[in-house]
């Protein structure tokens, strides 16, 4: 199944475009003449596909546009305009600032005939994969990086570097940002990424990126003020987003990022529109602790069932499906990955044509995040104190700038930019109650994630990330994340009168999924048993098998220790499976 996005093949020179390449694709070259092909693909949405031929020119937009009659007042177009018009409008208006103001998560490409120039960018947030590769005067584009190397031009040469950084922490890929690019594990083939534009010719490859996250006047109102404008902009992204999905799933924990979704979306559907609740829960017999009473309090409170999931019994913690190994383009570190796949399977048997989610709240409404007040600076000297009283001081744990063990050998050979990435600065993890709210860590990177698990899976919307919530909350002040005595204050007082206090004020939540480390103990000593797999297709290359090995064996006999150890071990073996899925198809 093919990957949801653009694709799209050109000739600089006005040369044709090879059959044999589209072909390549995955797609019909039955048709193709000229100088350029172009397709655009959504299997779960074909609202989303916007195509437009005229004035010697070729737009295509897969995607949304928000508030679309706003824009075109602002362009001084029809309201009725064709979306792929309206962004070709927007483009010639803004240029490299169309991500900033063309709001919604989209992909647009726009193909000119008579200069032969090919111009792509993406929204602020990625809604969906895009990969490039050119040599000479060939153009390649296409939403998964494994499509492309399946043209002969293009292929499937490793960038070692592209590879490291594509496994390495966020502080890696942060510090390495300037250098590394848009590089991919491919050596040929780029990633554009989200508020960019590349504008490709004949004579050279052009980028611009907008300035998407940047600071906001201060908010000038009172907390309650801006309880209802955040109140208000939630509904605005929900009602939109709700209207244009047939049946909405919801993932419901009974948390507040969850919570709130859930409400939001039950009273903006329409009368008659049918909407889903899917929760998360401990197996049946296990006697694991989980979430479904909370989440079944929400359900009761909007009238609606909360439909119970936990992931099958032989569902493999350590071996993703070959369709999230093959679509996420590069090797995939979703430690949830079961539970995604049961929400996927569950939703699209109950009818569900899109899943919400209430990831990346807390940057904004459910805000989590340490204040420096003088109560709070004395109860950090205090914790200080008695840590350096029961012989635990120290200097702070110093984690490996990968998410996998990497073998020695590779280990011995990292670049010095890759040993140690330099720490976040201090600033960006504190805020004084008179400071802005800013753009809380995390805000930038809930904004690069492409929201297709896999080719053909129900579309994930997140809320949260929209850049007009974003941007409202940026110009609080940092105070607001506590008041009356509450944190997460914007939230709790939202949902006052309209979700149960069990649910409004609770102070911390359960395991997203209550088996996760029973399953990874579980299954622990079968994951051994495909270390010989792995060493058939040189992963230690990349990967200390040895350490694997040891790993996986402790894993089995009492479990992991802590999160940070289950992540280590799962996501390090993942990564070998990834490897050896790869090699495979090389």
């Amino acid at each position: 199944m093919l990957s949801s996005g653009i694709y799209g093949l050109f000739r600089l020179d006005g040369g044709p475009v090879d059959p044999r390449d589209v072909a390549a694709l995955g797609l019909d070259s039955g048709n193709v003449s000229g100088a350029a092909f172009a397709h655009e693909v959504d299997p779960q949405d074909r609202t989303a596909l916007h195509r437009i031929e005229a004035d010697d020119a070729l737009t295509i937009l897969v995607g949304h546009i928000e508030e679309p009659q706003a824009l075109a007042v602002r362009l001084n177009v029809p309201p009725t305009l064709p979306a792929a018009l309206l962004a070709r409008a927007a483009l010639d208006r803004f240029g490299s600032e169309t991500p900033a103001e063309m709001i919604g998560e989209w992909s647009l490409l726009h193909w000119d005939r008579r200069d032969r120039r090919l111009v792509l960018t993406m929204s602020a947030a990625r809604r969906d994969r895009l990969f490039f590769a050119v040599d000479g005067p060939r153009v390649a584009v296409a939403p998964n990086l494994f499509a492309l190397s399946r043209i002969a031009w293009i292929g499937n040469r490793l960038d070692e570097m592209g590879l490291l950084a594509s496994i390495g922490r966020a502080d890696l890929r942060a510090a390495l940002r300037e250098e590394m690019g848009d590089r991919t594990m491919l050596a040929k083939v780029r990633q554009l990424e989200p508020a960019t534009r590349l504008t490709i010719m004949a004579d050279g490859i052009y980028r611009d990126v907008a300035a998407i996250l940047v600071p906001q006047p201060r908010w000038t109102g009172s907390f309650d003020d801006a309880v209802v404008a955040s109140e208000e902009t939630m509904q605005t992204i929900l009602r939109a987003r709700i209207a244009r999905t047939a049946v909405p799933g919801v993932l419901l924990s009974g948390g507040l990022d969850s919570s709130t979704i859930a409400w939001l979306a039950a009273r903006e559907r329409a009368a008659e529109q049918r909407m889903v609740l899917l929760t998360s829960v401990a197996p049946p017999g296990s006697g694991l602790a989980d979430e479904a009473a909370f989440a079944d309090a929400v359900a009761d409170r909007i009238g609606l069932t909360a439909e119970h999931v936990s992931p099958p019994e032989d569902a493999d913690i350590y071996r993703p499906s070959d369709l999230i190994l093959g679509g996420a383009s590069r090797p995939p570190m979703p430690v949830r990955h079961c539970l995604t796949e049961t929400f996927q399977a569950r939703g699209k048997a109950l009818g569900a044509t899109a899943l919400f989610d209430g990831s990346f709240g807390e940057a904004t409404l459910t805000v989590k995040f340490p204040l420096t007040t003088m109560r709070q600076q004395m109860r950090g000297t205090a914790g200080r104190l008695r840590r350096y009283l029961a012989g635990a001081a120290g200097e702070p744990v110093r984690h490996s700038p990968f998410h996998v063990r990497l073998s020695p050998a590779r280990l011995a050979a990292l670049p010095e930019a890759m040993r140690s990435p330099p720490s976040a600065p201090l600033e960006d993890e504190i805020r004084r109650p008179r400071d802005l709210w800013g753009y809380l860590p995390g805000a930038d990177k809930a904004l690069l994630h492409p929201n297709e698990f896999y080719p053909g899976a129900l579309r994930m919307e997140f809320p949260f990330r929209d850049v007009r919530l974003l941007r409202l909350f940026a110009g609080f002040p940092a105070g607001f994340f506590v008041h009356d005595g509450l944190d997460r204050a914007p939230v709790r007082h939202m949902l006052a009168g309209h979700l149960p206090d069990t649910i409004r004020l609770r102070r911390s939540g359960k395991p997203a999924s209550p088996d996760h480390m029973a399953r990874l103990q579980r299954q622990a000593s079968a994951a051994r048993g495909r270390i010989a797999a792995f060493r058939k297709a040189e992963v230690q290359e990349w990967i200390d098998l040895d350490w694997l090995d040891q790993a996986l064996a402790k894993v089995a006999e009492r479990g992991p220790t802590n999160f940070a150890e289950s992540y280590e071990v799962q996501l390090t073996a993942i990564t070998a499976e990834f490897l050896t899925w790869w090699r495979a198809r090389s």
